[in-house]
């Protein structure tokens, strides 16, 4: 979600400043501490997606990106 990157940076040098990996696109854990996450049995994580479609319905995708927006209705 980073916009006009100017350069990359050594996943060293994030840590060094306290940077965190994304927690929409939730790449590999570069930092090797992977936190143990214990969800009851039949509890999600998707939500219906926020979006409306052309006709004014709510759009019917799922979506586990933390704005509620699926991949075609973001704002």
């Amino acid at each position: 979600m980073v916009k006009n990157v100017s350069e990359e940076i050594s996943t060293a040098k994030a840590m060094e400043l306290g940077l965190e990996p994304c927690k929409i696109c939730k790449p590999e854990n570069i930092y090797g501490n992977a936190p143990v996450v214990h969800k009851a049995q039949g509890q999600s994580n998707t939500v219906q997606c926020s979006g409306k479609t052309k006709a004014g319905t709510r759009c019917k995708h799922m979506t586990s990106i933390a704005n509620g927006y699926c991949y075609q209705h973001q704002p």
